[in-house]
């Protein structure tokens, strides 16, 4: 299935509240945070993978509340990652978690893709697309693991995700980390991904509304935010993803048809 790049976002912005705004904000070194009247979220701040371009990252740093969402949305096309940051966590934070549908599993997304490869043993190989902390892990179950990055961010053993069309037809699971929202190859990764294949994205940064659904997602594992005190401190803090408490992990199985 062939899906056109920002495909995904942009039809998030057009389910926005006209009326969303955002109340809160910080742009920490590690997460972004944002709040409106509708909810709140976190987006990895991804400047650290990749250089931003000269000049202003954030055009609207310093008068960004009480700004509409729908106008910081138009980040999302800039070349800075950090921009894009703000405005994946603003579009986030204006859909309120309990309006996702599916099955909700309180699992880590870890423990998720072990009981599913444990229920199927036909599925052999998995396709990580970004690292994971869990990946040695995954390692033990004795699949073939491929783990695809960005070019110029490869590790040993790592496969360029230029690759990816090439490569990534071959896998049984695709799990994508929801940064892929930052870097603009979500929609990427669906295409080149078999439609059979177990399809799951992973992460905070992952907006939740049901329209991802459409596009072929089995699993949504992301996270809700339970204390908005606590996570706005600890991004301006620099709080890392060990240290953001706050927020509880959740994941949503895609509902039957």
């Amino acid at each position: 299935m062939q899906i056109p790049e920002n495909c995904i976002f942009d039809q998030l912005v057009s389910h926005l509240p006209d009326d969303a705004t955002v109340l809160d904000v910080s742009v920490g070194i590690f997460w972004t945070y944002v709040r409106t009247q509708y909810g709140s979220a976190t987006s990895a701040t991804a400047h650290r993978w990749c250089d931003d371009p000269p000049g202003a990252l954030i055009p609207y740093a310093g008068s960004l509340i009480g700004m509409p969402v729908k106008e910081i949305a138009s980040l999302y096309e800039s070349p800075s990652l950090t921009a894009r940051s703000l405005a994946n966590a603003a579009v986030a934070a204006s859909f309120s978690s309990s309006n996702m549908t599916g099955i909700r599993d309180f699992r880590r997304g870890q423990d998720l893709l072990e009981s599913i490869c444990k229920k199927d043993d036909r599925l052999k190989r998995i396709a990580l697309v970004g690292h994971f902390h869990f990946a040695d892990e995954l390692k033990n179950l004795g699949h073939q693991l491929d783990i695809y990055e960005l070019e110029g961010r490869c590790e040993d053993g790592d496969i360029p995700n230029t690759k990816m069309p090439e490569l990534l037809p071959l896998a049984d699971i695709v799990m994508m980390t929801s940064a892929t929202m930052i870097t603009h190859t979500t929609e990427e990764i669906l295409t080149y991904s078999r439609n059979d294949a177990v399809k799951m994205i992973v992460g905070p940064s992952v907006p939740l509304h049901p329209l991802l659904w459409d596009y072929g997602f089995d699993a949504i594992c992301a996270s809700i935010i339970t204390d908005d005190a606590q996570v706005s401190v600890a991004t301006r803090q620099g709080a890392n993803h060990k240290q953001l408490t706050g927020s509880k992990k959740v994941n949503f199985l895609k509902p039957a048809p």
